[in-house]
């Protein structure tokens, strides 16, 4: 009998092994999965809406005004700090204000499921690992110049350092420190993430008030002087690195709440990008299996369920009371809880590893075939046609449902040029144009549907010292400064015989707005482009191409 149960027992730990050696395969396949959607023409995005927040602060701005500063636009500190170090290096480019939250959004894929790999089951982790990889929200947040990725990721980490300090018997210091570092560092780079990093003492100082089912535990989690000593030192941290400019742009900031409201259909929409799906029914079921794996999680480490739970809950009331500008849009709903969405995709993989474990040996092809079915069912399919370099662009991430985004069902293209229609016959990739003028705001950019048709590559031009005085330019780019874009050309250095590795320009001759104007007019004077017209064609000789939208001109 013995001898029996010794070698049952060296098969199950055989088994086990070879489990544990199949989920870290399919780990490992999916954090391949999940570098190739955030880097994949990476380098040929174009900077597109808020992105260029911190642009227009740093031309300006020396160290001193960006660190005590947040700006009327929001620029993260931060980033834009480190991008101010790069303008003076003659080193800022699109790829290098993409670098720091492409790393942050690759870390997070490791990071959080090694720091819960206690905690979790493998086939969990395998799971997490594979809807953080194909999340499109994070996706996005790790191929944007704005600061989320770094807060999803860092927002993360505090409440699973907080968790780790409040139950861990040994280096309780070493999580304490890992908390303030992880907190102070999101809230300098988005504000509004203290609104859910900071939620871990109000859950901590209730378990201390009123007990707990386990008092057990509660005999081991530090006291009041200890929960008193590690919310001095964070508001410490924070007052160092917030003080200045919550001092210097307190109106600025108190002018921009009171003017939005959370509807509840913005909230729904917000929970469908969540979840990443196009399809609104399917958010039930999801729902459904999100419950069922936080209720799994929850009877084990409570603490993982009710205080990410009690953050988003804290947070989304605080919003709502303090109505912030746009907030009525999903998008901006999404940004703001970045911290919990991780959490919630911990949920929905502890739900489906439920499900596993009812298919036994199938269990890891029931795992891939579930994970590939939520990505068929989100937006990711439509995404990488060769090439994309839009994805910024509020087609892609208004909202994930065609019938509910606006600039979907207000589109209207109008015509398209025929030199469009020519191009594409040929090779994708193949040709690039730099289009002027124009500005990178979704509402005033034809590109991502034009680019659809013809397939090539866009850059863009600043023409304002051409065409004008610079109105209509995204920025305004200084003298022997240290921009060095590779995807925003100067019109002048075309004209001086530059080429910006273009083989066309194209002058657009007409404003295009969404939704179309005269109902959203261009926010500035249209230049006058018959004059602009003449000035290229000076120095470029007559256009190739010339209808009453566009005149295209071949650079030599």
């Amino acid at each position: 009998m013995i001898a029996r149960s010794r070698s049952d027992w060296r098969g199950d730990d055989r088994h086990s092994r070879r489990a544990r050696g199949a989920w870290a395969a399919i780990a490992v396949i999916l954090l391949g999965i999940g570098a190739w959607l955030r880097i994949a023409q990476l380098r040929m995005q174009m900077l597109v809406d808020d992105e260029w927040h911190a642009v227009r602060m740093l031309v300006r701005e020396g160290y001193a005004g960006i660190a005590t500063h947040f700006g009327f636009a929001d620029h993260s500190i931060p980033l834009t700090l480190y991008y101010r170090w790069l303008y003076e290096r003659a080193a800022l480019d699109e790829w290098s204000m993409h670098l720091p939250l492409l790393l942050a959004g690759l870390a997070l894929l490791v990071v959080l499921p090694w720091l819960l790999r206690r905690s979790l089951a493998p086939c969990t982790r395998a799971i997490w690992i594979g809807l953080l990889a194909i999340s499109p929200t994070l996706v996005y947040f790790s191929r944007t110049a704005r600061p989320y990725a770094l807060v999803a990721l860092l927002g993360a980490v505090a409440i699973i350092a907080f968790h780790y300090w409040r139950h861990a018997r040994h280096g309780r210091h070493r999580w304490a420190v890992l908390y303030v570092v992880a907190t102070v560092v999101a809230g300098w780079a988005h504000l509004l993430s203290l609104l859910f990093t900071l939620w871990p003492f109000a859950h901590h100082a209730a378990g201390l008030l009123f007990g707990t089912r386990h008092p057990r535990s509660r005999a081991k989690w530090p006291g009041w002087p200890a929960l008193v000593g590690l919310g001095l030192a964070t508001v410490a941290m924070l007052a160092l690195a917030l003080a200045a400019p919550l001092r210097n742009d307190w109106a600025a900031m108190a002018g921009k709440a009171g003017t939005d409201s959370l509807v509840l259909a913005s909230v729904f929409d917000a929970v469908q990008m969540q979840f990443g799906l196009v399809i609104a029914w399917l958010v039930a079921p999801m729902s459904v299996l999100l419950a069922y794996g936080a209720y799994r999680l929850a009877r084990r480490e409570g603490d993982l369920v009710w205080m990410p739970f009690g953050a988003a809950l804290a947070g989304l009331v605080a919003i709502a009371l303090a109505r912030p500008a746009w907030i009525q849009h999903a998008p901006v709903l999404v940004r703001y809880a970045a911290p919990v969405l991780p959490f919630l995709l911990l949920y929905l993989a502890e739900g489906l590893a439920g499900l596993c474990e009812r298919t036994r040996g199938l269990a890891p092809l029931f795992a891939l075939a579930a994970l590939a079915g939520i990505c068929a069912a989100g937006p990711l399919p439509g995404w990488y046609r060769v090439p994309t370099q839009f994805l910024g662009h509020a087609v892609f991430q208004f909202a994930y449902d065609p019938s509910r985004n606006p600039y979907v069902t207000m589109l209207e293209l109008g015509p398209v040029p025929a030199f469009y229609r020519e191009l594409a016959t040929r090779p994708p990739h193949s040709v690039t144009l730099i289009e002027a003028p124009q500005r990178a705001h979704s509402n005033y950019m034809p590109q991502p549907w034009m680019q659809a048709i013809h397939r090539q590559d866009v850059k863009f031009a600043l023409s304002g010292d051409v065409c004008g005085h610079g109105e209509w330019d995204e920025y305004v780019p200084v003298a022997g400064g240290g921009d060095r874009f590779r995807r925003m050309a100067k019109l002048s250095d075309l004209l001086a015989g530059a080429r910006w590795g273009g083989d066309f320009l194209v002058l657009r001759l007409q404003p295009w707005t969404l939704p179309p104007a005269p109902a959203f007019p261009w926010p500035i004077e249209w230049p006058d482009m018959q004059a602009c017209v003449a000035k290229v064609q000076a120095r470029l000789g007559e256009p190739v191409y010339g209808d009453d939208q566009i005149a295209v001109f071949a650079l030599p």
